[in-house]
């Protein structure tokens, strides 16, 4: 009789984990053209050049699109359980917080907010997540020697996470497929970890923005028809960051083995690449948030790599690297060290390359 209601409850949750994904990609894939269409009446282009590396216009209002399919889907989920008063208040602080960045993203992709004014409200919506939801690296299980945090370190280490984890996230969103093939990536391996876990709210929102990518990603795979702008990239990165901290707090394997180090793996492009990007703007005295081309995919495709090409890299390297770190999760402080050693050498691989060629 167990057996029988535990086949039922799962195959329960694949049915509406499916119904979800159908319906974010249906949503998502049939708004997309009729935003491609509203940009170009509107005049709502990100133009090529400079530090833009496509050509022509290609309209910015992806994320309106997506949010659709999101939101679309998740009224399904909500309805589906609201009899059943299974939904958390931390879902709903969630879809709050999510649609209070995507209208700042909005706004940004119309009129363009100071980067201040932004990087302000990232961190109130951080802060309503941490204090409010209690989403929290509550341990660094092991890493460093290093347990559970105390309260009020977990609370400003996690608004920091966030509000980063967002940021980095928009700011890959300059190549034709990669911030939405990262993101279906990302998605996939905290999926896997949410099935494992039995985390059905979790696993409802992940299928859900999975699917809303997939049919974003069907107009953003080269040559991009449109792009994410900041109403995507900024919902969506805020999304990540949940999940990475709902990951940090999940046993990886049936030994309960917590290891911090996976979430941040599975991340690795964004986190890696702005991180790298930061520094080295502070270094030449600039504001970390101004735009350049000092991005390890702006160095691919000076390679001569096509977007397509650019983008299947940055995939296999963050494949690599989180598949590294997961066989290592025994070990949270040696997991650390091998990931960092890793992408240090990994990433100077192509400007090393572009150094030996403006040599010869």
């Amino acid at each position: 009789m167990l057996a029988k209601s535990s086949y039922t409850m799962e195959t329960s949750v694949i049915i509406n984990a499916l119904i979800i994904f159908i319906l974010a990609l249906l949503v998502t894939s049939i708004c997309v053209p009729l935003v491609i269409k509203l940009a170009i009446k509107r005049r709502l282009f990100d133009e090529g050049g400079g530090r833009h590396v496509h050509k022509g216009f290609v309209p910015r209002l992806g994320g309106l699109a997506i949010f659709a399919g999101f939101v679309f889907s998740q009224l399904y989920f909500a309805v589906d359980h609201f009899s059943s008063s299974t939904i958390s208040d931390t879902y709903l602080l969630l879809i709050f917080s999510i649609g209070l960045l995507f209208i700042l993203g909005l706004m940004d992709d119309l009129v363009n907010i100071k980067p201040n004014l932004k990087f302000i409200i990232q961190l109130l919506v951080a802060f309503i997540l941490v204090w409010r939801a209690d989403i929290r690296v509550e341990s660094f299980y092991g890493l460093f020697g290093v347990g559970i945090l105390p309260v009020w370190v977990s609370y400003v280490f996690s608004i920091l996470v966030i509000t980063f984890i967002v940021n980095a996230y928009n700011l890959i969103d300059g190549l034709d497929s990669l911030s939405s093939s990262v993101g279906i990536y990302t998605l996939a391996c905290y999926i896997g970890v949410f099935l494992y876990n039995g985390a059905l709210e979790d696993c409802m929102l992940a299928f859900s923005a999975m699917g809303a990518l997939l049919g974003f990603w069907l107009y953003n795979k080269p040559p991009a028809k449109i792009f994410m702008g900041d109403s995507g990239s900024l919902s969506i990165g805020l999304l990540l960051a949940y999940f990475a901290i709902r990951v940090v707090n999940l046993p990886l394997d049936n030994e309960l083995t917590f290891n911090p180090v996976f979430a941040m793996a599975v991340l690795v492009y964004p986190v890696i690449d702005t991180l790298r990007v930061f520094i080295i703007r502070i270094y030449n005295g600039g504001s970390p948030f101004t735009a350049d081309r000092n991005h390890l995919h702006h160095a691919l495709l000076d390679l001569g790599l096509s977007h397509g090409r650019s983008t299947l890299i940055v995939l296999f390297f963050s494949l690599l690297i989180s598949s590294i770190v997961y066989l290592l999760r025994f070990n949270q402080t040696i997991s650390l060290v091998v990931f960092i050693a890793l992408v240090l050498l990994l990433i100077q691989v192509p400007f090393y390359i572009l150094r030996q060629r403006s040599k010869n």
